[in-house]
C-alpha cells in the first residue's frame, strides 16, 4: 500500500492531548469546537476507565480461581504495599479539610462524567463529625455488577466465604474487595487509623455505596449506618 493516510499535520493533532486542544480553542474563541472536544474527552477517559477495571477485576478473578479467598487477600495486601502505601502515608499528613476537595475529585474521575453504562454519579454531604460520599452508583465495582459482569460465561468472580475484608458478606464481588484493604484494613496496620471507612449497597441494584471522611481521625472502623441509608 502506498497511499498514505494522513498529513504530517493531522498526526500531531492526534497525538496531541485532548485537553491541550480544547484550551486553545477557547483561548482563539472556537467555543463551538471546544465543547466538542470536551465531550470527546469524556469518552476518552470513560473508555479507558472501564477497560482497566475490567482488567482489574478479570485478573483478581483468575487469583481466586487458582488461590481463592485467602490468595485474593494475599494479592491485595502485595499489591498495595508497593502501589497505595505511600499515598495513604501522604494523606495522613494531609490538612483533613484539603484531603476532602482530592477525594471528590477523585470521584468526579471514577464517574467518567457519567459516560457510559449505568453512568457514576455522587453526593456529598457534611455533618458535626465527617463528610459522607454517597454513589449513586459508584462508577467502578457497582457498574460491574449493574452491567451484568458477575453473571454468564465471562463472570467475574466472588468470594467463597465471608470474611472482615467482605464485610462479613459472602459471595461478596471480588473486585469490591479491594476498598477494605485500601481505605481500612492496611492503613489501620500503617498508619494507626482508617482512611475511608465505606458501607457497601446492601441492594447493589438500588442502594448507594456510601465513603465517609471523618474530620479527626478514627482508630477503629465506625458502626454502619441503618441498612439503606
Amino acid at each position: 500500500m502506498t497511499e498514505r493516510w494522513f498529513d504530517d499535520a493531522e498526526l500531531t493533532r492526534l497525538s496531541e492531548p485532548t485537553m491541550n486542544l480544547v484550551v486553545t480553542a477557547i483561548d482563539e474563541g472556537r467555543l463551538d469546537e471546544a465543547r466538542e472536544l470536551a465531550e470527546r474527552m469524556k469518552s476518552e477517559w470513560g473508555m479507558l476507565h472501564d477497560l482497566l477495571v475490567e482488567m482489574v477485576a478479570g485478573l483478581v478473578t483468575y487469583v481466586h480461581s487458582r488461590e481463592g479467598d485467602d490468595g485474593v487477600a494475599r494479592a491485595w495486601e502485595e499489591c498495595f504495599e508497593r502501589s497505595w502505601r505511600p499515598h495513604v502515608e501522604k494523606i495522613a499528613r494531609l490538612d483533613r479539610r484539603r484531603v476532602v476537595e482530592l477525594l471528590a475529585a477523585t470521584w468526579r474521575a471514577h464517574s467518567t462524567s457519567g459516560v457510559g453504562a449505568f453512568p457514576g454519579r455522587f453526593s456529598i454531604n457534611e455533618d458535626d463529625e465527617k463528610i459522607t460520599f454517597r454513589m449513586h452508583p459508584c462508577g467502578s465495582g457497582q457498574r460491574l455488577v449493574l452491567k451484568g459482569r458477575y453473571d454468564g460465561e465471562r463472570a467475574f468472580g466472588r468470594t467463597d466465604e465471608a470474611h472482615d475484608w467482605t464485610y462479613g458478606r459472602t459471595k461478596f464481588p471480588l473486585y469490591c474487595t479491594h476498598c477494605l484493604f485500601m481505605n481500612e484494613l492496611l492503613p489501620l496496620r500503617w498508619i494507626g487509623s482508617v482512611l475511608y471507612p465505606s458501607d457497601p449497597p446492601n441492594d447493589f441494584e438500588r442502594d448507594p455505596c456510601v465513603w465517609y471522611w471523618y474530620k479527626d481521625p478514627v482508630t477503629e472502623r465506625p458502626d454502619p449506618p441503618p441498612a439503606g441509608c
